[in-house]
């Protein structure tokens, strides 16, 4: 919805496979911000965020909107700034016992309160349970995150009891939301993705924001384009030539002018080599729906074994329980899984071999597209 803001959970277990299909979907949903626990490994990009031991992300789609700004960060939590809002990743080991649970709260609840007044959201795999967000049961680190989440002002944002962590020997609910309660009112659509394979025993979890009003900074940011866009397929290269020539004549003498000067009068020449050249495009670009390596077959594989997945989960949920058919319909699953991991490791290799002998073939350095 135009000026919605889409967010998503995940965890990935320190997967490779995991953390790139994580990326595929933060691409073809077209989410603004995303958490995730437990990444493989946390890249130095701009529009990455991590906590000090690589147990936490905060990410952000590339062009999604402002920029990301690491605010604060210690072993298991980062906090960022991403245009109005400040967006905190969480992740809590569940090998610590209460004690280090409450340490970690007690650190983390102030520099909560400390973001005010920015609408913050809050977002994590606690390993808690509590019946306040669906588990059948509450133990002592589900009340302690309970009380610190009151204690700091946060609505949760969880709906339901469906498990956010599936494992075949159970499941459970430890995968929360929260948020301050000026942008809890705002949050539509949360939810658990139960009909996705995520090559993770977590599941996704979406949900979107809507603006509090339409001037919202990010609304601004996603409804213009920052830089003008040519229509580069549509290149005219002897009127490019013709027109680079011609700016070379009217280049002024480089003697009487500064660094900062050449370089405006530099630009000028290439904006009007652009506008001689080809088209203008107008409006924001399209958001990109893929990663570099996705192709049509990857797609094919994940939904295959989206379907092994159902008919396993629908299987154990049939009465009275045929535990051989269970093993069989798993075994399908497991193969389907690995069929699709090795298949994402291959394309990431192919593209980029086919990136690699572009920027051989290329004398201009371009890559081939993908």
């Amino acid at each position: 919805m135009p000026g919605h803001l889409s967010f998503l959970q995940a965890n990935v277990n320190h997967s490779a496979a995991a953390q790139d299909l994580f990326l595929q979907t933060v691409a073809e949903w077209s989410v603004d911000v995303a958490v995730v626990s437990e990444p493989y490994y946390v890249p130095s990009q701009p529009h990455w965020a991590g906590d000090d031991e690589g147990s936490v992300a905060v990410v952000v789609r590339p062009g999604a909107g402002p920029p990301l700004i690491p605010r604060m960060r210690g072993p298991g939590y980062v906090v960022a700034a991403w245009g109005e809002y400040a967006v905190v990743g969480i992740y809590f080991s569940p090998n610590r016992n209460l004690a280090a649970l409450e340490q970690f709260l007690d650190a983390l609840g102030p520099l909560i309160r400390r973001l005010a007044p920015l609408p913050v959201i809050v977002a994590g795999d606690f390993n808690a349970k509590s019946s306040a967000w669906g588990s059948p049961v509450t133990d002592p680190k589900g009340r302690e995150v309970e009380e610190w989440a009151l204690a700091s002002g946060l609505s949760l944002l969880n709906t339901g009891t469906v498990q956010t962590c599936v494992r075949r020997t159970g499941g459970s609910v430890v995968d929360l939301s929260f948020a301050t309660p000026a942008v809890a009112r705002r949050v539509e659509g949360w939810k658990v993705v139960t009909e996705v394979e995520t090559l993770s025993d977590h599941r996704y979890i979406r949900f979107e924001v809507s603006p509090a009003s339409t001037s919202s900074p990010a609304s601004r940011f996603r409804g213009q384009s920052v830089f003008p866009r040519w229509a580069i397929s549509k290149l005219n290269r002897e009127l490019a030539e013709e027109a680079a020539i011609v700016g070379r004549w009217s280049f002024p003498s480089s003697q009487a002018m500064g660094v900062d000067e050449l370089a405006g009068c530099f630009g000028k020449v290439l904006h009007s080599v652009c506008r001689t050249a080809m088209p203008r495009v107008w409006g924001p670009p399209p958001p990109r729906r893929v990663v570099y390596w996705w192709s049509t077959e990857l797609a094919d594989l994940r939904a295959a074994c989206n379907a092994a997945r159902r008919a396993y989960c629908r299987s154990r949920r049939r009465r009275p329980q045929d535990v051989e058919r269970d093993d069989r319909l798993y075994r399908v699953y497991r193969a389907k899984r690995e069929i699709l991991q090795l298949a994402i490791s291959r394309a990431k290799e192919r593209a980029w071999l086919e990136l690699v002998e572009g920027l051989e073939n290329d004398p201009w350095g371009r890559p081939r597209p993908p």
